[in-house]
């Protein structure tokens, strides 16, 4: 995926960028522990899932391709990124 840009995961980036400039002023702002709790959690389920998807996305795509080109270290260091994400 590297070699070709995803414009559905740069708007899901831009969002959570956003999301994480809106859980910073919320902080400025003083206020309640228990929002900014929930609107965290609400930002990590948004990047798990961006993650998910850039992890298909390989998946489908970069890693498939190296099985079809002949790559044999293909498969290594997929499972290799899948130790470190997981």
């Amino acid at each position: 995926m590297s070699s070709h840009y995803n414009k559905a995961l740069d708007n899901r980036l831009a969002a959570i960028e956003g999301h994480v400039r809106g859980v910073r002023q919320m902080l400025a702002d003083g206020k309640e522990c228990e929002d900014i709790l929930l609107q965290i959690s609400a930002l990590s389920g948004s990047i798990n899932k961006v993650g998910k998807l850039l992890l298909k996305e390989h998946l489908n795509h970069c890693v498939k391709d190296g099985i079809e080109q002949g790559d044999v270290d293909v498969l290594a260091r997929f499972n290799a990124v899948l130790d470190k994400y997981l």
